[in-house]
This record gives structure tokens, C-alpha cells and sequence, in this order.
């Protein structure tokens, strides 16, 4: 309907964004348009779908203006099925949208939510003083992971809150809880989630792909498989931050050697080509392990029930993470039954995403061949519970028919005799399962053609049968090829493409090596682990043998380092105890555990090497400690331990608020200059490792990233302000019955330091004269006019306090006694 007037958009349900975004068109009927279309949308999307019209309007082309028009009639209809699965995703938003659509604005409210939690501590501890101590730390959690919980990120220790936990979980979640960087981790991964759940629910996450009669080609119409383009852009910055993070960085060993970070990296387990050839090794000789015993191969394709998947008229909102979590918590299921029955199996898993993004497992577990049967059947049962009835719907629908048959009935006085019943019983039409299998059969024909043209392609399953496509298994044919080339091409999609260019990818129809990067970007976005043995030894055991090159003299531990570092798998598996040895395992890590080791006073364990679990005979295998620092750092200190130093090299104050030395001999050399013994640079190192301070000789040393850093005059006195300021709120807190600090005790404690260091000044001092004793009584003194003199700390109490008013004589600051 035309209108010769503007529409009031005050009036309508849009946002300020979008509302402007409308504002910018002038042509009266294209406005009215746009403003009719987007007030039927939820709010967050409404500014996104403006801003692509307005694209699309402003291009200079010919019938743009039609173009767009069209783009949003076709957008909002093909959203409209989903409007209520939209509004309840948006409505249920963790954080307000102005927040979640900003980076710099997530990682900002980080710090706020971190106060918010101290807040809510505080207020609990006020409300339950007469409490123990224990009972009152578990009130104040449950109080702090209530808020943290509403908001939609992961509490420490919440589900097993109920158990009978030792008070130091509650005390390391709380203090995580309070820690604004804690808060930006898990705020960075809620929203990046959001927002993709979100491009999913608006479809921009799927196949879409058709084919074009003009140039016989196929395209997509800019919606991307597997991940949004979005999630792609995030996830393709992040890699180029961390490489130029990586470039910027070296590491320098205890013995001296320097090397580049990022070559470090690229010969770890985090460069996709030493990722993939150790999957590869490990599955192939795995499989030969499995030949030598005897087991057979079957490959399983397992996917998630209709209302997992985004393209589904099912679908109600979840996403790949809960479709993950249904896979998991139904294997963990099955796993328990198989292991009941003692039945054995290993293999390997792999996790890749449909079109849709929602994620399904391929699986090639060896397993005796008697067992087969046994074990396909467990599996089968676990993964087709849930929903089971839209399996059986996929037959036809549920009807009811008259049949006459042969029934057992009993007679009180004839006995039990055969007889004829007519009832009704159900049946199912069978007319789904006649149109599936006709589209089966043109897909083996679709698929015979491109064999034909030497396109690898997935030959297509019987779809039409009772547990497809939820549960599918395959006993692994040796004339078509090894349990290794059945799950080659899985491994290599998910990692970096190689050796795919032929095949052609069954969820797009196009060629893998494009698609790779989707893929990984869809892995990072809902943190789900591709890839996972079974049954397997301990991996990180054999990375760790591999770092010792040299033979060894122990005859324990020098068969399995060798084959380790000849890459040998299975032999390191036999020696190990076999496939399926689990806790049992002959060898296992080592661990260097430093109690109360990080900021959240959680136990932190480092890899130091193997023991063997029989006689717990230990092989350290990182013997050179790591100092991860800027590049050329080493360079610079090693030029400075080549000049001459000094006395004059002892002065620190350049202008800067700190000067950092690399830490080393060199620290050594210049605490020693300041006056350390041994014995007190030893100590002054061990403090400074836990990122404390210490003041020496009117200095201030603290050591950041590594280096050794000494804070000059303007530094110093900065700190020792905070500090003094800190204090005085403390006290001015305990005054008041209350530790705590309010914002009118950190105001009176910022005037009266400002205050005492104006007095300091004027004396041009920049450290505070105190004129108490030790037992914290007044020794006045007096100046050359023979004033009572005081210290600028104590001269300030008592201005505050009104006992006493400052005068000034020739720079000297004197005590007027008032009556």
C-alpha cells in the first residue's frame, strides 16, 4: 500500500540503529518499506538485515532499489517460519545486545561483572559474621555462581556443588570469579557462540548450493557450510594475531640457547602437518595391531536426532554444542554397557559438522569378529532412543486395519482353544519408505556417474532403513582398502585438506580443499575436540620419550624410548601393556606439581617427564628450562655483558616509568651492586617470582614478562601513594566495624595522603616525614625559630581532625598547638 507520508518510526518496534539506518532513505515508499519489513524482526537482527539493504539500495546500478526490495521480502519470509525460535533466542541473551555485538565492549563489561561478583561477596560475608568460616564460604559461593550462572558461563566446581567438597574448590572458584581476566575468557567464548547461533537460526549456516544453467556451474548464493562467515573472520583473525604474537616472541633456554618462537611451534604438534602424520601413523598401526590379533574393522556414521539440526522444522533453538553433548553423554552410556559385558574394541573418532553445523561422529573401532554383532547391536540401541519415533515415521505414517487371525483364548467351562479374532492393529503405510528408497536409488545412479568421471565421492547408504540415519555401521572390506584409507579423508578435512583435491565433500557436493577452513573455524567457535582415540595408550607418554635423542643406560626405559623415537606405535603400544591397558599402562607422565601454583591458587602440574608404574622409576625428559621473552632480548643483554660496567650504569631513571633488564647472571651482577649478598639475590629472585615487589636502597625491583625491572623516582612515589592510600581505606573500613572498603573511605584516605604529600613538597621531599616513635607517640622536634615541628604524615591526621593548623616559614612547616 502507497502512502504520501513518512511512517512515524517512533511508533514502531525497531532499534535506534535501525531506526537511523531507515532515516538515510528518502524515497518515501522504499522507507516505509523497509520500516513495515524489520519491525516484524527481533530486535538484534534488525540493524544487520538494515545495513544489508541499504547495501544493496545504495549500489549504482539499475534496478537496485527492486533488488533490494525483493532481498528483503524473500529474507523476512524465509525467516518467518523461525520467529519464534528467534525470539527466544533473543530474549534470552546472556548480555544486553549493545554489549554482545562489540568485542571492545565484552571485554570491557569483563571488569564489571568481576566487581559485581567482589560486591556480592562482600555483601554476604556482612549478612553471615556470627557463621564459621566454611559454611560462610559456601554460602558466599552459591550466592556469586547464582549471578555467574544467570548470566550463561561455566561455575567452577557447580555440579558437584551438592558433594562433599574440600573448602579450597570453593575458595579457587571464588577467587576466578573475581578475576576480571577470568570473566573475559569465558565472556569471549559466550559471545562469539551467541552470535553464531544466531547466523545459524537467520541461515547463514548451510548448503545453498544450486546449480547455474548459464555458465553450467555451481554457486552459492553467500551462505557459507558448516560456519558463518562471521565465525570464519573471527576465527581467521585470531590465527593472524597469534602468528604475529609468535613472530614477535623467542625463547631462550637455562643453558644459554636462543631460538624464534614461532619455529618452535611449527615443529610441535601445532603445526597441522606433524598433527596429521602422527594421527595417520597412529591409525594405521593401530590397525595392523589389529590384524596381528585378529579383530576386525567397522566404520560407524552416528548422527544427531531431527531436533539437533538447524535445517529442521524440529529444531527449536539448540546448538552444535548440545548436539555435541548428546553424542558424548550417549556414549559415555554405551561405552559403560560395553564394558560391563567386558567386550573389547579401539579405534579412533572423528567429529565434523553438516552443512547445518550440527556435528556427527565418524568412528573406526577394531573389535573381535565374534563380538561384531554383540557390539553394533549395543551401539544401536543408545543412539536411536532418543526420538525414536520419527526413525519409525520415515516408513509412512502410524495407520490402524481390521485382520483376522489365530488366537490362544481361554474358556472357563471349553478350556484354552485356538480361535478366530478380528481386531484392529496398527501398520505403517510404507508410502515415506517407497519414496525414500526411489530417491536412494537416484542417488547410486548420481554416484555411479561421478565414479565414471573419476570423482571420488561417498557412495550413499540405504537410507530407508529403520535406524538410518542415526546409527550407521560398516564392516570394513579389505579389497577396497585399510581402516587407515577409510578414515583418511576425515582426518585430513578436519586438519588441513591434504591429499583431498579428488574427492568430493558429501555435505556440499563441492571439493574438500575449499572447505577446510569452515571447518576449523566451526571447531574453535563450540571448542569440540575432533579428534580422539580409544582404547589407546597414553600419547603424551610417547611424545615425551621422543624428546630424548640419546640411548639410554637404563634398560627399562631405553626398549620403549626407542621405538618411540623410531616412531614404531605399535611396538610402543605392546610395551606399554597392549591396546586397552587403560590406568594399568606400564609406563605413564610425570608431573612437577607446585601447590597453590597460578593466581587462582589451583594445583598446577607440568610434564617433566615418565615413570614407570611398577617400581616408580622416574626419566626426566625436560632437562632445559624455557624463558619465553621478546625477540631480541638475548641479543640486547648479551651486548650489555659485553661493556664495561659501572657505577654510573646503576642510574635508572631515564624518563620511563620502569627499565627492564633481562633476568639472568646479569640480574645477579647488578642486585650485587645495590648491595645483595648471595644469599639475598637468591631470595630476592624466589619473591619476585610470584609477581610481588620489594623496596632496597630507595628502589623499587618487581620482574614482568621475565625481565627484571627497577621502577625510578616518579614510579616509585606513584606506588608508595596507592599503597598509603590502600591503607588508610582499610582503616578508615575497621573504624566502622566493616572490612568493607566504601567509596567514602577510599575518598577520605585519597584526601588526606594528597594532603600529607602537599606538606612533603614544600620541604621538597617525595617520601613522608613521620615524627612517631616506635610506640606511636608524638616526639616533636623544633625548627630554627623554635616552632614544635611534626612529620607531614602526622601533621595531616591532626589538620583533618582539627586539632591543629599548619603555618609556613621559609619553606619549614611548624605545629601551632590550638587550646
Amino acid at each position: 500500500m502507497l502512502t504520501n507520508h513518512l511512517l512515524d518510526l517512533e511508533t514502531l518496534r525497531l532499534s535506534s540503529i535501525a531506526k537511523g539506518l531507515i532515516s538515510s532513505i528518502s524515497d518515501i515508499d522504499n522507507h516505509n518499506y523497509l520500516a513495515r519489513g524489520l519491525q516484524n524482526v527481533p530486535v538484534p537482527l534488525q540493524s544487520r538485515i538494515a545495513r544489508k539493504y541499504i547495501d544493496r539500495y545504495n549500489q549504482k546500478k539499475a534496478g537496485s532499489e527492486y533488488r533490494a526490495n525483493t532481498w528483503l521480502r524473500r529474507t523476512v519470509n524465509r525467516l518467518k517460519p523461525r520467529f519464534g525460535v528467534l525470539f527466544s533466542i533473543t530474549q534470552n541473551m546472556p548480555l544486553p545486545w549493545h554489549i554482545l555485538s562489540s568485542v571492545e565492549k565484552t571485554k570491557k563489561h569483563a571488569g564489571d561483572l568481576a566487581i559485581e561478583c567482589v560486591q556480592i561477596a562482600l555483601d554476604v560475608s556482612e549478612e553471615h559474621q556470627t557463621v564459621g568460616y566454611e559454611q560462610i564460604l559456601r554460602l558466599t559461593y552459591e550466592a556469586v555462581a547464582e549471578h555467574a550462572k544467570a548470566i550463561g558461563v561455566n561455575v567452577p566446581f557447580y555440579a558437584m556443588r551438592d558433594d562433599d567438597l574440600p573448602s579450597e574448590c570453593f575458595e579457587i572458584a571464588l577467587l576466578k570469579m573475581q578475576c576480571d581476566k577470568w570473566w573475559a575468557r569465558q565472556l569471549k567464548t559466550l559471545r562469539r557462540q551467541f552470535i553464531e547461533l544466531l547466523e545459524i537460526a537467520t541461515g547463514q549456516v548451510g548448503k545453498d548450493l544450486y546449480h547455474d544453467k548459464k555458465n553450467n556451474k555451481f554457486k552459492r548464493r553467500g551462505i557459507s557450510p558448516y560456519s558463518s562467515k562471521q565465525a570464519q573472520r573471527e576465527f581467521s583473525f585470531a590465527q593472524a594475531s597469534g602468528r604475529q604474537f609468535l613472530e614477535m616472541m623467542e625463547l631462550q633456554s637455562s643453558d644459554g640457547d636462543v631460538i624464534d618462537l614461532i619455529e618452535a611451534v611449527k615443529s610441535g604438534m601445532a603445526n597441522p602437518a606433524n598433527r596429521r602424520n602422527e594421527l595417520m601413523l597412529r591409525i594405521r598401526e593401530t590397525e595392523e595391531l589389529a590384524d596381528e590379533m585378529g579383530y576386525v574393522g567397522v566404520f560407524y556414521t552416528i548422527t544427531c536426532p531431527a531436533k539437533y539440526h538447524a535445517n529442521s522444522a524440529q529444531w527449536q533453538g539448540t546448538t552444535p554444542k548440545d548436539a555435541q553433548s548428546y553424542l558424548t553423554r550417549t556414549w559415555a552410556r554405551a561405552r559403560s554397557k560395553l564394558n560391563r559385558r567386558d567386550l573389547k574394541y579401539f579405534g579412533v573418532r572423528v567429529v565434523e559438522p553438516h552443512a547445518d553445523g550440527c556435528p556427527h561422529w565418524h568412528m573406526m573401532l577394531f573389535m573381535p569378529k565374534k563380538k561384531v554383532q554383540e557390539i553394533n547391536a549395543i551401539l544401536r540401541w543408545y543412539f536411536i532412543q532418543e526420538d525414536k519415533t520419527e526413525l519409525y515415521n520415515r516408513y509412512g505414517p502410524k495407520l490402524t486395519r481390521v485382520k483376522v487371525f489365530n488366537k490362544w483364548v481361554n474358556v472357563d467351562k471349553e478350556g484354552t482353544h485356538l480361535k478366530l479374532v478380528e481386531a484392529c492393529v496398527p501398520y505403517r503405510a510404507k508410502t515415506e519408505k517407497a519414496r525414500l528408497f526411489k530417491i536412494y536409488k537416484q542417488k547410486r545412479q548420481e554416484w555411479g556417474f561421478k565414479k565414471s568421471q573419476g570423482k571420488k565421492a561417498k557412495e550413499p547408504s540405504k537410507f530407508y532403513r529403520t535406524f538410518s540415519p542415526r546409527f550407521d555401521a560398516v564392516i570394513m572390506d579389505k579389497n577396497k582398502g585399510s581402516a587407515a584409507g577409510y578414515i583418511a579423508k576425515y582426518i585430513s578435512k578436519n586438519i588441513d585438506g591434504y591429499g583431498v583435491n579428488d574427492h568430493e565433500d558429501a555435505e556440499t557436493g563441492e571439493n574438500l580443499t575449499s572447505q577446510v577452513n569452515p571447518v576449523l573455524a566451526w571447531a574453535s567457535t563450540w571448542n569440540i575436540r575432533q579428534f580422539q582415540f580409544q582404547g589407546s595408550p597414553s600419547v603424551t607418554v610417547y611424545r615425551e620419550l621422543r624428546r630424548m635423542r640419546k640411548t639410554l643406560d637404563d634398560d627399562e626405559f631405553e626398549p620403549i624410548r626407542q621405538a618411540a623415537d623410531a616412531a614404531n606405535w605399535k611396538e610402543y603400544v605392546k610395551l606399554q601393556g597392549g591396546m586397552c591397558i587403560g590406568r594399568d599402562a606400564n609406563f605413564k607422565t610425570h608431573y612437577d606439581e607446585t601447590p597453590q601454583g597460578n593466581d587462582y591458587a589451583e594445583l598446577v602440574k607440568r610434564i617433566k617427564g615418565v615413570y614407570r608404574t611398577i617400581n616408580n622409576n622416574q626419566l626426566i625428559t625436560r632437562l632445559v628450562e624455557w624463558t619465553r621473552q621478546l625477540k631480541g632480548t638475548a641479543e640486547k643483554a648479551a651486548a650489555k655483558d659485553n661493556t664495561n660496567v659501572g657505577v654510573a650504569d646503576l642510574s635508572w631513571t631515564s624518563g620511563n616509568n620502569c627499565t627492564p633488564i633481562t633476568t639472568g647472571s646479569r640480574d645477579e651482577l647488578l642486585l650485587d651492586m645495590v648491595g645483595y649478598d648471595k644469599k639475598e639475590i637468591d631470595q630476592v629472585k624466589k619473591d619476585l617470582g610470584d609477581g610481588r615487589m620489594i623496596s632496597r636502597n630507595g628502589q623499587i625491583y618487581r620482574i614482568r614478562n621475565g625481565q627484571l625491572q627497577v621502577l625510578d623516582e616518579l614510579a616509585q612515589i606513584k606506588h608508595d601513594r596507592h599503597l598509603a592510600i590502600e591503607s588508610q581505606a582499610k582503616a578508615f573500613a575497621q573504624k566502622t566495624g566493616s572490612w568493607h572498603i566504601k567509596d567514602n573511605h577510599w575518598k577520605q584516605a585519597k584526601e588526606l595522603v594528597e594532603l600529607a604529600y602537599q606538606y612533603a613538597q614544600i620541604e621538597r621531599r617525595t617520601k613522608l616525614k613521620s615524627t612517631r616513635n616506635e610506640q606511636g607517640v608524638f616526639h616533636y622536634g623544633e625548627n630554627r625559630k623554635g616552632l614544635i615541628t611534626i612529620g607531614d604524615w602526622d601533621l595531616a591526621i591532626l589538620v583533618k581532625q582539627g586539632e591543629a593548623s599548619a603555618v609556613s616559614d621559609n619553606d619549614w612547616w611548624a605545629l601551632d598547638l590550638m587550646a
